[in-house]
């Protein structure tokens, strides 16, 4: 059963990309400056995961940026060259990219979640506010009004009564913590491992940080003994003096 979800991801493996290897080239009519945005937005995107962007060498599957005149993107890996608009003049380039570059990793819009109708008064007009069936996606979380893939409020899209607001909805300055759960649920292992050895590894790493806390502890603990002895210690020396 798909549970309130922070992010909404597609549910067929087909479409995420293997390893979470992302092959891309940039369309020639592609400024510099956007090339540039792009590029800080994938940085952002790898550097809290497993996604790795990649120059395209001979890969079949593979995103081709262009400059479309707007933002867009498909979602999840389509098979074969996929287009992934960006544009000059528009508001946070570099968020706007993190936007479209998650719809081809695989994610949808937040407020397309299954449930969304608890939180939003939507009129549909296009695909952009379609609501999708929890049968047909994948879902982590909380519902995430900072989500990076939630688009602003305005005339079609309003909160309930009784929802109150309390931070911006719609933003493109940075990736929310939902946002970063949602793509390490969906890309949780690392390019060269088995999705057996990544649980081994990720149980690893768990037991690691547990130990690591407990160490923290006993270490506290003691430097709490050792103080409280010399302070004691200090005490007795000073009453054996008077």
């Amino acid at each position: 059963m798909c549970e309130p979800c922070s992010d909404v991801c597609v549910n067929d493996s087909k479409k995420l990309w293997k390893n979470g290897i992302i092959p891309y080239e940039f369309d020639y009519k592609v400024s510099e400056d956007l090339i540039r945005y792009v590029k800080s937005a994938m940085k952002e995107i790898a550097k809290i995961g497993s996604i790795k962007f990649v120059k395209r060498t001979n890969q079949l599957d593979y995103i081709k940026i262009v400059n479309g005149g707007a933002y867009w993107s498909y979602v999840g890996k389509q098979g074969g060259e996929q287009e992934l608009s960006v544009t000059e003049g528009w508001p946070h380039p570099i968020g706007s990219s993190i936007h479209e570059l998650l719809h081809a990793c695989g994610m949808y819009h937040e407020h397309s979640r299954p449930d969304r109708d608890k939180y939003l008064i939507v009129q549909n007009g296009n695909d952009n506010y379609k609501k999708h069936n929890s049968s047909n996606v994948t879902c982590f979380g909380n519902y995430d009004f900072e989500s990076i893939m939630h688009y602003p409020l305005h005339s079609r899209m309003n909160l309930k009564p009784g929802i109150k607001k309390k931070f911006e909805i719609g933003q493109r300055v940075k990736l929310s913590k939902g946002d970063i759960k949602a793509i390490n649920m969906l890309y949780p292992c690392l390019s060269t491992e088995s999705e057996d050895n990544c649980f081994k590894r990720e149980n690893r790493r768990q037991y690691a940080s547990k130990t690591k806390s407990r160490l923290i502890q006993r270490r506290k603990y003691y430097r709490v003994r050792v103080m409280m002895r010399k302070r004691n210690k200090n005490k007795k020396k000073k009453n054996d003096f008077e």
